[in-house]
C-alpha cells in the first residue's frame, strides 16, 4: 500500500483534471473548479492550479485565475507567467499585462507568435501603445519563425512552399533537433510515415519533449499501420498528465484499428465518464459492441448518441452498421435512410442501405442507391449492381 499510494495519489490527480477539463469545455465552469479544489484540497500543486486559473479565466472570474496563476508562479518559476498577463490583458490593464508577458517571453519555452497574438484575451490591449511597443522588438529566433512558416504551409497543402522553406532552414540551421522535426512533418505530407516515425522517435527519447512533436510521433505510427505504436504515444502523453481528455479517444481509435476491443472500449467508457454526451465516443463505444456481435450492448450507447444528436448523420449510420450486423434489414434500412438525408452523400451508406433493402426483399428500391455508391466512388457496389440491377 505505501509504494502503491504516489501512483493512486498521481492517477486521482490526472483523473481530476481530464474530468476538470471536460467540465469546462462543456461550460460548467463552477463543477471543474469545484473538482480541482477537491484534488488539490489545500495542497501545493503549481499544475493543479495552472489549470483551476484557466478554468476561472475562462469563466471570466479574472481575481480568482490570476490567484492561480501567481500562487503557482510562486511554486514554479515562470509558470504562470502567461497566464497572469492574459488575466490582466483580459481586465484591460495593458501595462501589467505586458509587463508580464515581456518576461515570458524572455523564456527559451514559450507560446510562438502566432499563438499569442490569436489568443482573444490580449484584444482588448491590442491597440494598446504598450502592446505595439513590447512587439517592436523580436523575440524569437529565425529557426522559430521558419518552423511557423513551414508548418503554416504543410496546413494549406503548399508542400512545396514548405520545402522550400526548409532548405531555407537546414541551411542556416543543419544540426537542430527543430530542423529534423520540420523534416519529418515534410515527409509525413508525403505519404512517408515510416521514415517520418523513425525520425521522431529519436527526437522524443528524452524528457522535456513539445506536445505537438509527441502527437506527430502518434499521427506518423498511425501513418505506418502502427497502431499500438501510436496508442502507446498517447499513453505517454498522458503519463506526462497531459490535461487533455481527447487524448483517451485519440488511443481509443488506435486501440481499435490494432483489433484490442477490450482495451479500448476501457478507454471509451472512461471518456464517457467524463464527456458522457460525447457523439463519437457514444458511435464509438457503440460500433465495438455490435462488430463483437453484441447488439443490445451496443444499442444502448447507439440509441443515446441518435437521442442527442438528431441532427447527426453519423449517428444515425452507426446505428444501421449495428442493425446491419445483426442482420435486422429493416431497421438497418431506416437509418441509413435518416443518415442519407442528413449527409446524402456517403458512399458507403448508400451501398449499406442497398445492401439492407437487398435483404429485406425490395432489391428494386436498392437500385437507385447502389448507383450512387458507385458513382460516389464506393467499388464494392459494381457487384451488387451486376447481380440484382441489370436485366
Amino acid at each position: 500500500m505505501i509504494l502503491l499510494s504516489p501512483w493512486l495519489f498521481s492517477q486521482g490527480r490526472y483523473d481530476a483534471m481530464l474530468k476538470a477539463v471536460a467540465l469546462s469545455d462543456a461550460g460548467h465552469g463552477e463543477q471543474a473548479a469545484d473538482v480541482i479544489s477537491g484534488a488539490l484540497n489545500g495542497g501545493r500543486d503549481a499544475d493543479l492550479l495552472l489549470v483551476r486559473g484557466e478554468i476561472f479565466l475562462k469563466s471570466g472570474k479574472l481575481k480568482e485565475a490570476a490567484g492561480d496563476f501567481m500562487a503557482a508562479e510562486n511554486l514554479r518559476q515562470g509558470s504562470g507567467l502567461y497566464g497572469l498577463a492574459r488575466c490582466s490583458a483580459a481586465g484591460g490593464d495593458a501595462r501589467a499585462a505586458t509587463a508580464y508577458l515581456e518576461i515570458y517571453l524572455k523564456a527559451s519555452s514559450k507560446k510562438s507568435e502566432p499563438e499569442i497574438m490569436l489568443d482573444r484575451s490580449f484584444a482588448p490591449i491590442a491597440s494598446s501603445p504598450e502592446w505595439k511597443a513590447l512587439w517592436k522588438k523580436d523575440w524569437y529566433k529565425g529557426y522559430e519563425r521558419k518552423t511557423w512558416e513551414i508548418e503554416n504551409y504543410l496546413k494549406t497543402g503548399r508542400v512545396d512552399l514548405a520545402e522550400e522553406t526548409w532548405r531555407d532552414l537546414s541551411a542556416q540551421y543543419p544540426d537542430m533537433p527543430v530542423t529534423e522535426y520540420c523534416r519529418a512533418r515534410i515527409m509525413m505530407s508525403r505519404g512517408q510515415y515510416r521514415e517520418a516515425a523513425g525520425m521522431l522517435a529519436e527526437l522524443t527519447a528524452g524528457n522535456d519533449i513539445p506536445a505537438s512533436w509527441r502527437l506527430a510521433l502518434a499521427e506518423a505510427r498511425a501513418g505506418e499501420g502502427s497502431y499500438y505504436a501510436a496508442a502507446s504515444v498517447y499513453g505517454k502523453l498522458m503519463d506526462d498528465a497531459c490535461p487533455d481528455p481527447g487524448l483517451l479517444l485519440k488511443r481509443a481509435r488506435m486501440l481499435l484499428k490494432a483489433g484490442d476491443r477490450t482495451a479500448a472500449r476501457s478507454d471509451l467508457e472512461k471518456y464517457l465518464s467524463l464527456d458522457p454526451d460525447n457523439s463519437e465516443a457514444l458511435g464509438l463505444t457503440g460500433k465495438t459492441f455490435a462488430e463483437e456481435g453484441a447488439i443490445y450492448e451496443a444499442l444502448p450507447y447507439l440509441n443515446a448518441n441518435v437521442d442527442k444528436h438528431p441532427g447527426e448523420a453519423k449517428a444515425f449510420s452507426l446505428r444501421g452498421d449495428a442493425w446491419l450486423a445483426a442482420r435486422t434489414w429493416d431497421k438497418a434500412a431506416e437509418d441509413y435512410t435518416m443518415s442519407l438525408d442528413l449527409e446524402p452523400d456517403d458512399a458507403a451508406v448508400n451501398l449499406n442501405l442497398g445492401i439492407a433493402l437487398i435483404n429485406s426483399g425490395r432489391a428494386d428500391d436498392a437500385c437507385h442507391y447502389l448507383r450512387r455508391a458507385k458513382a460516389l466512388g464506393d467499388k464494392d457496389a459494381a457487384q451488387y449492381l451486376a447481380r440484382y440491377c441489370i436485366r
